[in-house]
């Protein structure tokens, strides 16, 4: 992974912000990814799990099936990014756009529906 130089240390290159930035917005992709591959199993195996109807052995193998996906593919796991700047903290849910880019794209008159407030 690092480069040894004259005197034999490991010299390991850091990450820029565009670098951590990138890795951030893929791993949030694959968990998006993920989460839609086993929705609609996750969905069934809990239906099955939480049926009262259904006999209590496959009940348990329901469960047990639903404890063994994959923990990415987790609905919690999932948070809302900025679709401009990749922000977590202050994202509005209807548009995905951090405060920021918000005011920005407002201020703009590039939303549909949105204006200054003065």
């Amino acid at each position: 992974m690092g480069q040894q130089n004259l005197i034999g240390v490991k010299y390991v290159p850091r990450l820029t912000t565009t670098h951590t930035l990138w890795l951030e917005l893929y791993k949030d992709m694959m968990k998006r990814k993920h989460f839609i591959k086993y929705e609609l199993k996750r969905s069934l195996l809990r239906s099955i799990k939480n049926n009262k109807n259904i006999p209590y052995s496959y009940r348990y193998h329901a469960y047990y099936q639903l404890v063994n996906l994959p923990r990415i593919s987790s609905r919690s796991l999932m948070t809302n990014r900025c679709v401009v700047t990749g922000r977590v903290w202050g994202v509005n849910s209807k548009t995905y756009l951090s405060r920021f880019a918000f005011r920005d794209e407002v201020y703009r008159s590039e939303l549909p529906g949105f204006r200054r407030a003065s």
